[in-house]
């Protein structure tokens, strides 16, 4: 009976789910590279956990050739990849013939990549989305959800924080993780310490692993990346078995969170997340290790048993979590860990709410960059506090998603209506949703809300990494072009909700006011992004129209205009053009002095 209710329990995973692993975004900030002999450069980390690489000042890519332990120029391979030259990379020095810069990998290659980690369970996925297209419709996350973390110790690397220090971050009442969504979701949602019943409530877990349990008791390191193990079966079969002797060492029954009794442990059962000593990858350079790079992963049922975490005979661990504590780019001395609030969120972002990345995985531009903590932000700070401290406010689209937001909708008409943004969570002036009058807005329309990097609050975190920002500036608003038919329609059929395609478009980008979010190379935006008085000329309101439009060239008809100065409060007139000529400013001036400004202000109420 046992083996034929796996035999059920796999045949269900086989329905519910592309397993696949999604990782965060590289820190993108300068860092200084040393080479053997001592010179030294600065270059900044691209990509993720899939494919990664560091690119210098003049736009070269740039690998550590493992055998001379210099940093080498790197050239393209057959495959759309990268490999070293073998000629040592110098800002003085020449640069090889076919030297790469500006790398954007092919979407074909990063689809392949990709399916490396998801495995057979995402290519059947990818052919179901061919067959029939969705969208991302609303995915209301609300209740208690249990969780429990787990400080992992190895042989010889040892964690450098305490317990206390990681309870603080995690479950303290301000500014940690269990705030943060209590925040972002108006008290919905609520994450509660695992009930392991008789053995207890438990949050956080210290374990040390020993020469019994898997690799020896050490450190996985690279038997859990790809790149060095060859083969993505190897990683992920090395990864559950990982897993599985972690929870085994615990010593605790994780069984009982089977609570609707299907075999799996689903993460709106419970939250598994690991915390391994050592390093993280994101954030460090090829020195710092033994390492692993912060990602989310999944039982998956394509190879048989030996790549499901199993927690008893017949009860599987559906999801997991997991990330390393130090950096020795960020952190020079080794002995001081990094925040662990903003790469946490990011991954529960994936792990309990089902949110997709919205930095562009496929890395031609930064998708919503530094404005969502699914994003550039998950390494969100204030100046002078390390990378990851503070994330900021979800974006307002994911608030939406996940059912925490209900945007008041407006349809510009010919008379101007004064429209009046405030910043996420204000409790007074709700988020703005503009449809078109012209184009069918059931899935396409903008998003507006006040956003100040200089905030004391969670999108105070965007402003550290935004250079020469005033102290005085107190925010704008941020225009996001949504188009929720982008992409699979979930993240269990695809993490593609934002990625850059030339088939179609992204689904959540931002209208900056100083320059295209959407460019190949394009950055992750700054406070000049921001829409207010005196900055940007006239939003881009141009709409796809349909799902697989590459370029949006269908006059929407909505005007902006009239901004008011930055503040947390920020209002603009929204008009109704009614011809194409520009981008969005057709007719708007004669309709405003012909009609005047309707003040008609969202407020929420009271």
């Amino acid at each position: 009976m046992k083996n034929l209710r796996r035999v059920l329990i796999i045949l269900f995973i086989i329905s519910i789910t592309a397993a696949a692993a999604f990782a965060g975004p590289a820190l993108q900030k300068d860092f200084t590279l040393t080479q053997p002999d001592g010179e030294s450069f600065s270059a900044v980390k691209r990509g993720d956990e899939f494919m990664n690489w560091y690119e210098t000042a003049e736009g070269y890519a740039v690998l550590k050739d493992g055998e001379s332990g210099y940093w080498v120029f790197a050239l393209r391979t057959a495959a759309g990849l990268l490999a070293p030259s073998g000629v040592h990379y110098s800002a003085r020095g020449a640069v090889p013939e076919g030297a790469v810069k500006n790398f954007i990998p092919a979407k074909d290659t990063v689809e392949r990549l990709r399916e490396r980690y998801e495995g057979q369970a995402a290519a059947k996925a990818s052919s179901a989305r061919s067959a029939a297209a969705k969208t991302w419709t609303s995915n209301p996350i609300s209740g208690e959800r249990e969780a429990v973390f787990i400080r992992v110790n190895f042989q010889g690397v040892t964690l450098k924080s305490t317990s206390e220090d990681a309870k603080t971050e995690i479950w303290g009442a301000e500014h940690s993780v269990r705030s943060y969504y209590l925040d972002q979701s108006h008290g919905k949602l609520n994450i509660v310490s695992a009930d392991f019943g008789d053995q207890g409530k438990r949050d956080i877990i210290e374990i040390t692993m020993t020469s019994a349990d898997y690799n020896g008791g050490k450190h996985p390191d690279r038997l859990l990346n790809n790149d060095a193990t060859g083969d993505y079966r190897i990683s992920h079969k090395n990864e559950v078995a990982f897993v599985t002797g972690v929870l085994n060492r615990t010593g605790l029954d994780f069984s009982g969170f089977d609570k609707n009794g299907d075999g799996i442990i689903e993460a709106d059962e419970l939250v598994v997340y690991l915390l391994f000593a050592g390093y993280e990858e994101s954030c460090s350079s090829k020195e710092g290790r033994p390492a692993v790079w912060m990602h989310a992963w999944s039982s998956w049922e394509n190879e048989g048993n030996e790549h499901i975490v199993y927690v008893s005979d017949d009860i599987i661990l559906g999801h997991w979590s997991c990330g390393g504590e130090l950096s020795d780019i960020l952190v020079k001395s080794g002995d001081v860990p990094l925040p662990l609030v903003g790469g946490i969120v990011h991954e529960l972002g994936h792990q309990i709410c089902k949110l997709p990345d919205l930095y562009d995985t496929s890395y031609t531009n930064n998708g919503l960059g530094l404005f969502s903590v699914m994003a550039g932000g998950s390494w969100g700070h204030k100046t002078d506090e390390i990378h990851g401290k503070t994330p900021p406010n979800l974006d307002a689209w994911s608030r939406k998603y996940l059912g925490w937001d209900v945007p008041q909708a407006l349809t510009p008409g010919a008379a101007s209506t004064v429209l009046t943004c405030g910043t996420p969570g204000n409790g007074i002036y709700p988020v703005a949703r503009i449809n078109s009058p012209y184009v069918d807005s059931t899935y396409e329309y903008i998003l507006a809300e006040v956003r100040n990097p200089n905030a004391d609050d969670w999108d105070g975190g965007i402003g550290g990494s935004i250079k020469d920002m005033p102290k005085s500036f107190k925010g704008g608003v941020l225009l996001q072009h949504i188009d929720e038919r982008s992409g699979s329609g979930s993240l269990s059929a695809g993490n593609d909700f934002n990625v850059y395609t030339e088939e179609g478009h992204q689904g959540n980008m931002a209208i900056w006011a100083d320059g295209d979010s959407r460019e190949k190379g394009a950055g992750q935006g700054g406070y000049l992004s921001l829409w207010y008085a005196g900055n940007g000329t006239e939003p881009d309101t141009y709409f796809y129209g349909t799902r697989d439009t590459n370029i949006a060239k269908r006059f929407s008809g909505i005007v902006f205009s009239g901004f008011s100065p930055s503040g947390e409060v920020v209002s603009s007139s929204v008009t109704r053009a009614e011809t194409g000529g520009s981008g969005c400013s057709a007719a708007a001036f004669p309709l405003l002095l012909l009609f005047g400004a309707l003040p008609l202000v969202f407020r929420k109420g009271r």
